[in-house]
């Protein structure tokens, strides 16, 4: 496992099939394995602290759990793959590495360590069925988690993000039919950035959410557009219209010079 920059990363090279595999197994993920992925994976993000998870669920949880039980499942996974091992940055064992991402948020601090659920692992989930819609983060939750968040030192952390498609099986879905370039202005964040902006793009309804009077059934290849941050803030910029995706291309190709 290396270390840089408050991230940890290792080769975990489990494939989909094989977290499917091991998800419908009793033996590797039992209930109390499948219940922690499954407080994560509801996340936005699919990402949340400890110590966030014990707060949401305190009269389910008590003490600090999931150190031991991601450990327990740590375990399970490599005795059942039996092909490698998770060795530390100092030489000791880091098991949440093998289900989860990690990093520190405030890493020059040593603050507010992040575990974030890898993405088969997400995808596995979703392709078995595993997912309780009604569980997902509304769009107020997704709008307070990613403006301001107020820490317990009192310090404020103002963020610039991506607000997440409500339902990530809809965002998935969108992505897999329309691309990463945003059909906007042609933008691609990978070939811009390189690996760091491989895979990201924004997700828009096409008609807002507010106007389908609470959960509506989302055809990704028809009510979802993908755009970069520039352009989905230029289609909202309007307060009295959201402009649609032709409307955007007609204003970038009058002021194109």
């Amino acid at each position: 496992m290396r270390y840089s920059d408050g991230r940890y990363e290792a080769d975990i090279d489990i494939t989909v099939e094989e977290w499917k595999s091991m998800l419908q197994n009793p033996k590797i993920f039992g209930p109390k394995y499948l219940d922690m992925i499954l407080k994560w994976y509801y996340e936005i993000d699919h990402r949340a602290t400890s110590q966030a998870i014990m707060a949401k669920y305190p009269s389910e949880l008590k003490g600090t759990p999931y150190n031991g039980y991601v450990i327990g499942l740590t375990n399970r996974i490599i005795k059942y793959l039996n092909r490698f091992e998770v060795i530390g940055t100092q030489g000791n064992e880091s098991k949440f590495i093998v289900p989860f991402e990690g990093w520190y948020e405030d890493y020059k601090e040593g603050n507010h360590f992040v575990w974030k659920v890898r993405d088969e692992l997400v995808q596995a989930i979703e392709e078995l069925g595993l997912v309780d819609e009604k569980k997902f983060p509304s769009e107020e939750e997704e709008l307070k988690s990613y403006s301001i968040e107020n820490r317990k030192d009192g310090k404020i952390i103002m963020r610039y993000t991506t607000q997440y498609e409500r339902n990530p099986i809809n965002r998935r879905n969108a992505i897999r039919i329309h691309g990463t370039v945003c059909q906007g202005c042609g933008f691609d964040f990978e070939k811009v950035y390189g690996e760091i902006g491989k895979d990201y793009i924004e997700v828009h309804h096409i008609k807002p959410l507010y106007e389908g009077g609470g959960s509506v059934p989302i055809n990704a290849e028809t009510d979802l557009i993908c755009v970069c941050a520039n352009c989905h803030r230029m289609i909202h910029r309007r307060k009295d219209k959201v402009l649609s995706l032709k409307e955007l291309q007609k204003l970038l190709l009058a002021n194109k010079n």
